[in-house]
């Protein structure tokens, strides 16, 4: 057992057991780590184990708990070198430290048990540097020390191999502690106090690289700062040392056989290996390689939560890589890239063929790279680094490669590159035969209509729709996506039915190939269609399925980038300003680091949350931003076409610069006047948000009749086109103009409208402008208690009851029965309705027998009729 106790509180007794015991004096730039002494003193355990690589700290860590030794404590320090010892001499030293005498009988191990039971205090028995080479008899001896010893003594080993113990079950009965590498490096503050050590300042650049390319290595770091400079530390990093080289040379490689030393050479040239790719790789040796450098510590790091995959620590790999090794890397990375070919994963297959220096290898494997995975982890941005690595061309070899090129210029909204890329395709026109040159066809235009669809151009549907006439079935990832591109065409031209349509066929498809990323890329429109129809909660729940779905199975994606993206958008309008600006910050970091165009709504969503809440010098970060991303990754203005200044023009109307912030409204309608453009992807709502901010600096301007008018007509077209979210907006504005106006009672019918709208909807965000202009008047209609929230106010709003509602008002059905009376009214059947909105078929069913009762009517024809004559249909 150990307690913690202060260094100043041992006695004179205890205190003189540390002297005898003889412990080494501590480094003279020494740097405490409490974190791992405290965690080795509060253990409550037989065996406290400190087993790493050579450099990572272990002897000293141990020599700062030998110096805390409890005042009734015994303390036996045995420095064994990393020497190969015996049970025989760890018994006569035990004996001569315990009792000071070395008569022993002819067994050992009862003689060290039965040392151990006689000793009378606790004991603390701290074996330094283990021995390094496997010594069975010796291990079996401490292993039956420490599972039969008694109690009152507590093992501390430091050690560069993992001894042959039953550690497993000591772990599992509570009885071991272990420190490994990666507790042991060196975190951000102790990298700080080593620095203050060597009286050195770095920037934080040069700070950061340090850490991370030394990647916490206590000896690496050490002979890195060794009288240096912050140039000299930088230009190390780079090219390493003299020192670092002898001390690996020393304390790294010598000793290891020939097999191992070579087989550290090629795997320091691989970013990931397994024990089957050893195999492949290292003829000879790689059976037991993993085990043996596992064992023997020498710096293997596991990369996964299975224990298949390792790498070495990056640090030491960079210096073996500068240093002459026994294997050729070509023979390596030629091996490594056939084994890679062989399993499917082209990524890494294409990564080696390039380092072994063969770019055609490289083009022949990405002839089999999937379109499906471009959207998984940052492999879009590897297969841009690749076009830039392989020969021209080689890339324009085929059509294949072709095709492949221009769907990651598509998500990485390079559109202008595009068009080269059709270029070149169109080149291999005519085929050999028909079929074949009705397909090259039908994947031209697939390519050209999705282009079309992010340039906001009304062609891309003519295109998706002659290409889906044609594609086979081993085209269905092009099919899926013409299927997307033909539901947002519809959603920026308010066809919403049309638009569900084409994204349930989309989603059919991808389900029965069992695209998981397809699935959840085609959910990102269906929750934009339930947004744009103010079903905010639902739209909530189908992005959380997706992210779990996708959580299951897929690390990182673009796709996983662009749900969360959509979260904080959706948080935002729910008047969840925190989560929503987290996830706006996890959804940009996911999407810049798979190097996914999408990333720039990230910026727009977190300099709109930061106007709202009239933080404006961090709104116009975001922006410069914004505008920085797209020009450095050449995102033609097309692809984000007014959205920029549109935030920019709201940012001004929240600071009150109506002059600036018309102007640049009236820029972006003008982008549009005279053309045939729609709104960009995932800014579905461009224009007509565009008219409601005119329309609010009209009101603001005093010209509140003008404002009326124009209200009162984007509320009519809105719920027209079924944009209930953002009808409820223009409500509420013109709840406000009426008001400035003088018409009091009509102001507040309006209102209360409007409140009821987005209780329903759950949309709290056109309440944070009344309450910024109107706050007393918002108190009125919506009394605040003690610390509520807008929010808050509004979903105790919603708790009103709905029978006070007349029959034939509108507002009694919600956003979901009016969805499902449109269908209802084109002729679709319950099952048709629940295949199209998702739902179960009790659910359609239940929907419909609501929707009759409270339109007071016995039939679906009746109900029908009756929407008809409430001009809803």
């Amino acid at each position: 057992m150990s307690v913690r106790f202060n260094p100043g509180a041992l006695s004179t007794e205890a205190a003189a057991q540390v002297q005898v015991a003889t412990i080494p004096r501590l480094p003279p730039l020494h740097i405490p780590r409490p974190r791992l002494v405290d965690a080795l003193l509060e253990a409550r355990c037989r065996l406290r184990l400190i087993c790493a690589p050579a450099g990572f700290g272990k002897s000293v860590l141990i020599n700062e708990c030998a110096r805390m030794v409890p005042a009734d404590t015994h303390l036996v320090w045995l420095d064994l070198g990393g020497r190969a010892f015996s049970a025989e001499a760890l018994c006569s030293q035990l004996r001569r430290a315990l009792s000071g005498t070395t008569s022993e009988s002819g067994d050992v191990q009862q003689d060290l048990i039965n040392l151990l039971n006689d000793f009378p205090r606790p004991l603390w028995i701290m074996l330094d540097d283990y021995p390094r080479e496997v010594t069975a008899p010796f291990d079996a001896c401490l292993d039956l020390l420490i599972e039969r010893g008694p109690e009152s003594v507590s093992w501390w080993v430091s050690s560069r191999r993992q001894p042959a113990w039953k550690l497993p079950r000591l772990l599992l009965q509570g009885d071991l502690f272990e420190l490994e590498a990666e507790a042991l490096a060196l975190t951000a503050g102790e990298l700080r106090l080593l620095l203050k050590a060597h009286r050195l300042e770095l920037a934080d650049d040069t700070f950061k690289q340090l850490l991370a390319g030394s990647e916490g290595w206590l000896a690496g770091v050490s002979l890195l700062l060794l009288n240096a400079d912050e140039q000299a530390v930088r230009e190390r990093l780079t090219a390493g040392t003299s020192l670092l080289r002898d001390y690996v040379q020393r304390e790294v490689l010598e000793g290891q056989s020939e097999d191992i030393c070579r087989a550290l050479f090629a795997l320091a040239r691989m970013p990931r290996f397994s024990s089957q790719l050893c195999e492949h790789v290292l003829d000879g040796i790689g059976n037991d390689l993993l085990d043996v450098l596992k064992t023997s510590q020498l710096f293997i790091r596991q990369t996964d939560n299975c224990g298949e995959w390792y790498r070495l620590w990056r640090p030491l790999a960079l210096m073996l890589q500068r240093m002459p090794g026994v294997a050729s890397p070509t023979q390596t990375h030629l091996r490594a890239c056939q084994w890679f070919a062989n399993r499917g994963e082209m990524r890494e297959a294409v990564e080696h063929a390039l380092w072994a220096g063969q770019p055609e290898v490289a083009a022949n494997f990405l002839q089999r790279y999937g379109q499906e995975q471009l959207l998984i982890g940052d492999n879009v941005s590897h297969f841009m680094k690749w076009r830039s690595e392989l020969p021209q061309d080689l890339f324009n070899s085929t059509t294949r490669l072709i095709v492949l090129h221009g769907w990651a210029l598509i998500i990485s909204a390079r559109l202008d590159e595009v068009d080269d890329c059709l270029a070149d395709l169109a080149k291999f026109f005519p085929q050999p035969d028909a079929r074949r040159q009705a397909q090259l066809l039908a994947q031209w235009q697939a390519l050209r209509g999705f282009l079309a669809r992010l340039r906001g151009e009304p062609e891309a549907r003519d295109y998706c729709l002659q290409a889906l006439e044609v594609l086979s079935d081993h085209a269905w990832a092009q099919r899926v996506l013409c299927y997307q591109a033909l539901s947002q065409q519809a959603i920026a031209e308010s066809q919403l039915e049309l638009a569900q349509h084409y994204n349930s066929e989309g989603m059919k498809l991808a389900r029965l190939k069992g695209s998981v990323l397809y699935e959840a890329m085609l959910s990102i429109d269906r929750i934009q269609l339930l947004e744009i129809t103010g079903e905010f909660e639902r739209a909530v729940g189908v992005l959380e399925e997706s992210l779990m779905v996708l959580r299951d199975g897929v690390g990182h994606s673009p796709i996983i980038g662009r749900l969360k993206l959509l979260r904080g958008h959706l948080l935002a309008y729910q008047g969840l300003d925190e989560p929503a600006r987290e996830a706006y910050q996890q959804g940009r970091v996911e999407t810049e680091t798979c190097g996914d165009s999408y990333v720039f709504f990230g910026y727009a969503g977190l300099a709109e949350l930061a106007a709202r809440n009239q933080e404006f010098p961090t709104a116009y970060h975001w922006l410069r931003e914004a505008e920085r991303l797209a020009q450095w990754r050449h995102v033609p203005e097309a692809r984000f076409r007014g959205i920029l200044p549109l935030i920019t023009g709201l940012t001004w109307l929240h600071q009150g610069q109506l002059k600036k912030a018309r102007a640049v409204f009236i820029q972006v309608l003008e982008l549009y006047e005279g053309h045939a453009y729609i709104a960009p992807s995932g800014f579905y709502e461009l224009l007509p948000r565009v008219q409601r901010y005119l329309a609010v600096i009209d009101l603001l301007s005093d010209r509140g009749a003008l404002a009326i008018d124009t209200l009162r007509e984007l509320i009519e077209q809105n719920l027209r086109s079924q944009r209930l979210g953002l009808a409820c907006e223009c409500r509420f504005t013109l709840a406000e103009a009426l008001q400035m106006e003088g018409q009091h009672d009509e102001a507040e019918l309006e209102l209360r409208k409007a409140l009821g709208e987005a209780a329903k909807q759950h949309l709290v965000k056109p309440l944070y402008e009344l309450q910024h202009r109107q706050p007393q008047w918002l108190a009125k209609m919506l009394p605040a208690g003690k610390g509520e929230s807008l929010r808050d106010r509004l979903l105790q709003f919603e708790r009103e009851p709905e029978e006070s509602a007349a029959p034939g008002d509108e507002a009694i059905l919600s956003n979901r029965e009016l969805t499902v009376l449109r269908l209802i009214a084109q002729g679709c059947s319950n099952q048709e309705i629940a295949e199209q909105l998702f739902i179960s078929l009790h659910t359609v069913k239940t929907h419909a027998r609501r929707i009759n009762t409270k339109l007071g009517v016995a039939r679906r024809t009746q109900a029908v009729a009756r929407a008809k004559a409430l001009a809803w249909l």
